[in-house]
């Protein structure tokens, strides 16, 4: 660490005598993963990665360089790499820091080999119990530690840790996964229940449905990732790339859907102290009983508009910032048990061919099933077909959160139809 404090105070000063305003984003990562091929152990790998990024400014320019190695040569590269840019920036530091809770675990930094292996082998025998072939599985702990710098004054770092697992297998054709990721180290055992539970149902039918759909946290992170997320963004909205374009204060969902984007809750995947420009975060509210109130800002985007950013500019070492989400909160309405009859959605493919721009998506469900006065019934797979802003026209956010990737949501009940495949 001296060493890195030698480098920043050096780079910092280059630029300073060559008149350029200087950001520096640094990153330092450590990463133990344990894999099944199969049902056998296929990998341990341990990985660890450095990086520094820097920006320069200067009369209406911006230069950018990253390195992996300690050393004020990126600076110098840097400033070889200028490009007009007038709405780029640097902030000031400012009071008010938020310190959401519970993103760093010291135990994380404790786990070896043998931790990760009983995790993936509880995983495992759930799955071989139920006469279950395992196709795959993992279990990684991470941890993360950023930087961030500027001339001005700012000086931001913050830790984070991460445990991921995930297991999948295969009965009688039929396939299941489940995957999981949070800010410390949970109980595996969940995940191949479910994946156990979904292949032990009987064998599915063919049959067309029609009527209540839910779609639950699993999938609707996938759908809504390549669907209304980017529709926030005000880098899209600003390149007319988002259906939500020149709308705020219009009704634009049902009065049940209020989204909010929240970076500074506690135990959030993705909360911080500041976004990847030193930007406080902040809780932005998105969409409020249907209303659009507005959008998501990184500095490039907000002195487009004269606004503020929303501290939603995200990067790594060896990229600019660009808009991005945290965590995205959609609140509850309405209970699960006040309905008898539903088709039960767990898994969605195909949702990356969705329409980003227009929200248009056809996806093929899986490992679905009827839920009709408490019995499940297995239904063979299809397409589900739509328009995610009109499905949000009528949606009602159940009871059940959970947090997915970016998303904090409970299922979402829809009416629509499927069509066999």
């Amino acid at each position: 660490m001296l060493l890195e404090e030698y480098f920043i105070d050096k780079i910092l000063k280059i630029g300073e005598k060559e008149g350029f305003e200087v950001d520096i984003f640094i990153s330092r990562s450590e990463n133990l993963n344990c894999e099944l091929d199969g049902d056998s152990l296929d990998s341990f790998q341990e990985d660890r990665s450095f990086g520094i990024g820097v920006r320069v400014l200067k009369e209406g320019k911006v230069g950018f360089a990253y390195s992996t190695e300690e050393g004020e040569e990126v600076i110098y590269r840097a400033m070889e790499n200028l490009v007009f840019d007038k709405y780029s920036s640097i902030p000031e530091p400012k009071g008010g820091i938020p310190n959401p809770k519970g993103l760093f675990h010291r135990e994380i930094l404790n786990i070896d080999e043998e931790d990760l292996l009983e995790d993936l082998k509880t995983m495992r025998d759930i799955l071989l119990e139920g006469g279950i072939t395992v196709t795959g599985g993992s279990v990684e702990s991470s941890y993360l530690y950023t930087r961030v710098i500027n001339s001005k004054g700012l000086d931001v770092e913050e830790e984070f840790t991460y445990y991921s697992a995930s297991i999948s297998g295969i009965k009688d054709g039929e396939t299941a996964y489940d995957y999981l990721s949070r800010t410390y180290r949970f109980n595996v055992e969940e995940l191949g229940e479910y994946v156990k539970d979904l292949l032990s149902l009987p064998k599915s039918i063919k049959i067309p449905y029609k009527g209540k759909i839910l779609l639950t946290p699993r999938v609707l992170n996938s759908l809504l990732t390549y669907t209304l997320l980017p529709s926030f963004s005000a880098e899209n909205v600003q390149r007319n790339r988002s259906i939500l374009r020149d709308k705020i204060g219009e009704k634009v969902m049902g009065e049940h859907i209020t989204i909010v984007d929240d970076g500074t809750l506690d135990g959030g995947l993705y909360s911080s102290k500041v976004d990847g420009e030193g930007t406080p975060r902040r809780r932005t509210v998105l969409v409020e009983n249907g209303i659009l109130k507005g959008y998501l800002y990184d500095i490039k985007r907000a002195n487009k508009e004269n606004r503020e950013s929303t501290g939603h500019g995200v990067r790594d070492y060896d990229t600019l910032p660009t808009v991005s989400p945290s965590n995205i909160i959609i609140t509850p309405v309405d209970m699960l048990d006040n309905y008898n009859e539903y088709l039960h959605v767990n898994e969605l493919i195909g949702c990356h061919t969705s329409n980003p721009i227009t929200g248009d998506f056809s996806v093929e469900i899986s490992n679905s099933y009827i839920v009709k006065d408490g019995e499940r019934i297995p239904v063979k797979k299809g397409m589900l077909s739509g328009n995610i802003f009109e499905i949000l026209k009528d949606a009602i956010p159940m009871d059940d959160v959970s947090q997915r990737g970016r998303l904090i949501s409970p299922s979402l009940m829809i009416e629509g139809r499927i069509i066999l495949s």
